[in-house]
């Protein structure tokens, strides 16, 4: 079966649905006979439908400058594509747009201004595989490899009798969705400009982080004691502020289609 998927209204058509609908009941019936390869590749297809599904949703939120939301979809598709990749062939995950997606999650999350997160610290009793309910200890594990699919489910390990013991704040965190940011705050003009660029998710794109000088007279509108432009860490006064050019992280958008005229101008943020 064909169908286009490209758009949020794509994406809500009532033969994805089916589609889904369907992968399950044959994943199911695939269960019941013994056939495991049927399963896991029941799972797949569903699976790489989903991500597909999501990255759309995502475009639909970074479109309509809902910068959180779209964060948080960011983060599930990231987590979804890897579990796709490591239970696929390298074919199906290019074939699926699972590379694309996987590849551009990264740049979109590089584009976001967000630098800090929190991080909970839990202790857990005990872990229990997914797949065959074994209690998890160092020296008795299940066969079961977490991550791996098994009659098309995933395994995980279970956490039972967790309590949160600590919060940290974090500039690498495990769980990305947790930003202590206030939005209201931040410059996400990368974010939008390039938003305004595409026409839609899965259009190709690519960033050059690079380096661009400016001469000081540019800079004289900038407090002595606001962070220099150059990004040292330092304030202005104690860093670029006697030079006769500022050198500031700049950021090149190479697209597969012509810029449109206006938008390829170098954008100054001072």
């Amino acid at each position: 079966m064909k169908f286009k998927l490209t758009t949020v209204n794509d994406a809500h058509q009532p033969v994805i649905a089916k589609i889904l609908k369907d992968l399950q009941q044959k994943k199911e019936k695939a269960v019941e006979i013994g056939n495991e390869t049927l399963a896991n590749d029941c799972w797949r297809e569903a699976e790489a439908l989903k991500l597909n599904i999501q990255y759309i949703k995502f475009f639909e939120k970074i479109k309509a400058r809902k910068y959180r939301d779209a964060w948080q979809i960011l983060e599930r598709c990231e987590i979804k594509a890897s579990f796709i990749e490591k239970n696929s062939s390298t074919e199906f995950f290019i074939k699926s747009r699972g590379v694309f997606i996987r590849e551009k999650v990264c740049k979109w999350q590089s584009l976001f201004p967000y630098c800090m997160f929190f991080s909970p610290c839990f202790t857990v009793e005990y872990y229990t595989c997914s797949i065959c309910g074994h209690k998890i200890r160092p020296r008795s594990r299940c066969s079961h490899v977490k991550g791996r699919i098994y009659n098309g489910d995933l395994c995980v390990h279970m956490a039972h009798g967790m309590s949160i013991k600590e919060v940290s704040l974090v500039s690498k965190p495990v769980q990305k969705y947790s930003v202590i940011h206030n939005d209201e705050t931040l410059d996400f003009s990368l974010v939008d400009y390039l938003a305004d660029l595409l026409e839609n998710p899965f259009e190709d794109w690519d960033i050059v982080w690079t380096r661009m000088s400016f001469p000081i007279e540019m800079f004289s509108q900038l407090n002595p004691s606001a962070e220099c432009p150059c990004k040292s860490g330092k304030n202005f006064e104690a860093c670029c502020i006697k030079k006769q050019e500022v050198s500031i992280p700049h950021v090149d958008f190479v697209l597969s289609k012509k810029i449109p005229e206006g938008k390829a101008e170098i954008y100054f943020p001072y």
